[in-house]
């Protein structure tokens, strides 16, 4: 099913955004339509085009080439599941399709990811998708700054601009001098 949200009723629409959505199950499926109505409030007026697909559709030929191809072109990939446990192959298969199609064009992967204990290390899942994100280039995202009341920021450019930001924890760490000469 695409889905398309516009943030503000406006004559003329600026550049679609492109998000894809892979979720495991029906309930989890809710924890990433909250996730998206986050992702489409506020900032600039633009139309997002969200696609959604079910783990049990990526491991069909048609659907998968067809997700595979949006997946190629999203802004955002976002894979809502469980944190428990490895990625299913067919699901691994389809992610590896699209991930050297991206070519050098920015982007992000979010993992929302279900988990019983918010403290717990980082999964298998969350693994494979850091590391697949890394190699096409685009960012990963799996939780959200505890010191920020949003899901994500407004935008792709609010990314950027935070990267660049120098906090006082950073600046500390940049100008602190080791006190004793390293040992060789």
């Amino acid at each position: 099913m695409v889905q398309h949200i516009k943030k503000q009723s406006e004559a003329r629409v600026p550049e679609a955004k492109c998000v894809v959505i892979v979720y495991e199950s029906s309930s989890i499926r809710e924890h990433a339509v909250r996730f998206c109505e986050r992702l489409a409030e506020g900032g600039k007026p633009t139309e997002v085009e969200m696609k959604w697909w079910p783990f049990q559709m990526l491991g069909e030929q048609a659907p998968a080439d067809d997700a595979a191809q949006m997946a190629a072109r999203a802004d955002i990939v976002v894979f809502a599941m469980n944190s428990t446990g490895d990625l299913p192959e067919e699901i691994k298969r389809w992610i590896e399709r699209w991930l050297n199609k991206r070519g050098e064009r920015e982007g992000a992967v979010v993992g929302l990811l279900n988990r019983e204990d918010p403290h717990e290390m980082a999964s298998f899942r969350q693994i494979y998708l850091r590391h697949a994100a890394r190699r096409a280039g685009m960012d990963y995202l799996s939780r959200t700054p505890p010191t920020d009341k949003r899901a994500i920021p407004d935008s792709l450019d609010s990314f950027s601009e935070r990267a660049g930001q120098m906090t006082s924890v950073l600046d500390s760490i940049l100008h602190k001098y080791p006190t004793t000469p390293p040992r060789l």
